[in-house]
């Protein structure tokens, strides 16, 4: 009996099996679905990675580009060898990339007063120990000369084995700006001399010691007659050149452990360690008016300068620098009193 095959509810095969036509069919609607799914998949991960590779890619193009323009020195140490480094340490060292991965170690990149520490952080860090992440140090050019450097490391794994990326900036500007701003905080700019808080650290450490030796020190108050006048009549700058030759001419007179500071405009303070007594002192105050009677010649001018002095010694007058100071101001004034009572003016010379 005849059926539609569309109303068989089964059918036959070639091999002779019943089949369920919507079975058959749905099937197939799955496989088709599954493929494309996995083809939409695919092509997606496919795009992906490609994507992904491209931003590495970039990404790699640009840590290398910044890696390469960097005001820093970067260098991968490993067995003590240096094993990678940027353009920028090339050019610190003085070295080619050539010249430095041919070293047997970095210790000739580091000065010989630092080996040792640098060696230390070095081997500390790599044991995975505690270590200074950023310290100073001072490393070598090429030709020899030293420069400070500010250093930041951290263990790495460089082709599968230990090392160590560091980051070196020369500070030379900087502890160069820093000596500087040192120097001026204690010495006079135009003299050159202490100024006057390097004068009351240096009396604190002078009276220490004469309190341990119990041996006396002495303050000279010198300060010039009449300067105004000079600057009024041959302008300034004559008389920051005359402000300059007086502190050479005194400075002379005195030893290497004794200090010269010019504490106000034409006011000087010399401090003496270990004198004898007040006789010392007279004697060095006479040499110093024996040598101030001499003329200076500035810009075509000779002239004839002449000081006041005031004396004070340690203990006698005196425990703390303040009161020593305070004495040898005082009998400063009364020695100007007197030249003034003699008529004695800074004149120009004949």
């Amino acid at each position: 009996m005849e059926r539609s095959v569309l109303n068989m509810p089964l059918i036959v095969t070639e091999a002779g099996y019943w089949i369920n036509p919507y079975w058959f069919w749905g099937i197939w609607l799955a496989l088709l679905a599954v493929a494309a799914f996995l083809i939409r998949y695919y092509r997606n991960k496919l795009y992906r990675q490609r994507a992904l590779i491209q931003k590495l890619s970039e990404n790699a193009n640009s840590f290398r580009y910044l890696v390469e323009t960097a005001h820093e020195g970067i260098a991968v140490v490993q067995n003590k060898r240096l094993v990678y480094l940027n353009p920028r340490m090339c050019e610190m060292s003085g070295y080619s990339e050539d010249e430095l991965k041919a070293l047997p170690s970095f210790m000739p990149l580091i000065a010989p007063s630092a080996r040792d520490v640098m060696m230390e952080n070095y081997l500390r860090r790599l044991a995975g120990k505690a270590s200074p992440q950023r310290y100073e140090s001072l490393f070598l050019r090429k030709n020899g000369n030293s420069y400070p450097i500010e250093l930041s490391g951290v263990a790495i794994v460089w082709e599968g084995k230990p090392a160590t990326l560091n980051m070196l900036t020369d500070i030379s500007a900087r502890k160069s700006a820093e000596q500087k701003m040192h120097y001026l905080a204690h010495h006079d700019s135009l003299t050159g001399l202490a100024n006057r808080a390097m004068l009351q650290d240096r009396m604190k450490q002078a009276i220490a010691l004469a309190q341990r030796t119990h041996i006396p020190l002495g303050v000279l108050f010198i300060d010039l007659n009449e300067f105004k006048k000079i600057n009024d009549t041959y302008g300034h700058d004559v008389g920051d050149c005359l402000l300059q030759k007086v502190a050479l001419r005194l400075n002379a007179l005195l030893r290497e452990s004794d200090t010269l500071a010019r504490v106000g405009g034409d006011e000087f303070v010399a401090l003496l360690t270990q004198v004898n007594d007040m006789n010392e002192l007279q004697q060095c105050m006479g040499r110093i008016e024996a040598t101030m009677k001499a003329p200076f010649y500035i810009q075509h001018h000779v002239l004839l300068c002449h000081v006041s002095q005031g004396a004070a010694v340690y203990p006698d007058d005196g425990n703390t620098a303040q009161a020593l100071l305070h004495r040898a101001d005082q009998n400063m004034y009364l020695d100007k009193q007197h030249y003034y009572e003699r008529d004695a003016v800074i004149t120009k010379a004949p």
